[in-house]
């Protein structure tokens, strides 16, 4: 007999309630903020064992390339115009 764990229905909820967050903010926010939220969600959906989700969220055309970049902890500390 086998024994469920609470801890993936709880990273799962929290994995998808910050995806939600950083769809919010991305309608009133700047990109930093979506960004930080949904680098929170990968996390969260990594957790979870959800790997297909965390999959799309990095390969994002939008945001995928900075949430890859925040995952590994590459941050830009300055504005860059080039």
């Amino acid at each position: 007999m086998t024994r469920l764990s609470l801890a993936v229905p709880v990273d799962r909820v929290e994995a998808w309630t910050l995806f939600a967050l950083g769809l919010a903010a991305g309608i009133v926010a700047p990109h930093p903020v979506t960004t930080a939220l949904w680098t929170a969600a990968v996390r969260a959906f990594e957790r979870a064992g959800d790997a297909s989700m965390a999959a799309r969220l990095t390969s994002s055309t939008k945001f995928g390339r900075r949430i890859r970049a925040r995952l590994r902890g590459d941050t830009l500390s300055h504005l860059r115009f080039a």
